[in-house]
């Protein structure tokens, strides 16, 4: 049931919020997300659906009101079980024991490019595997420069 929940308050959103945009991963258009008081936005954070325990939805007027300008597009408010640990960037770099010189890299989350890696977010048991890739095949949504890139393949929330 809160799978089901979950995927409705996303399509919703998706709906609701990216009328204009071509891509949910669009920062421009992007909901914020609010994952236990952590701040980020979908196309920067990999979740575990089946950690969820409630989901919130603000769109319009009292999105801006309760979040400020970060609301505009909309907010997930989610608050999940207790035992789930959240990784943030810096948390990231440590479990995964990214080296400093690597930490400079692009970081693409499920093919898509995490522009503004601050706002990385990651339920630590949606995550698959992590990489280092000599060369990232990847160009949507947009173009990354050649070369390397931290590669996060997670459980896909859509």
């Amino acid at each position: 049931m809160k799978k089901l929940l979950f995927f409705l308050a996303l399509s919703f959103v998706q709906m609701s919020f990216a009328q204009n945009s071509t891509s949910i991963y669009s920062k421009e258009k992007a909901p914020l997300v609010i994952a236990n008081g952590n701040k980020t936005y979908l196309y920067a954070c990999a979740l575990n659906v089946n950690n969820i325990l409630t989901i919130n939805v603000f769109k319009g007027e009292k999105a801006t009101q309760l979040f400020g300008e970060k609301g505009k597009n909309g907010v997930l408010e989610m608050n999940f079980k207790p035992e789930t640990q959240f990784l943030n960037l810096q948390n990231f770099y440590t479990e995964y024991n990214i080296s400093k010189a690597d930490q400079f890299l692009p970081i693409v989350l499920n093919k898509h490019f995490v522009d503004e890696k601050d706002y990385l977010l990651l339920d630590k048991s949606a995550v698959l595997s992590v990489k280092i890739l000599e060369e990232q095949p990847f160009v949507e949504p947009v173009l990354l420069p050649k070369g390397k890139a931290i590669y996060i393949e997670a459980m896909e929330t859509k």
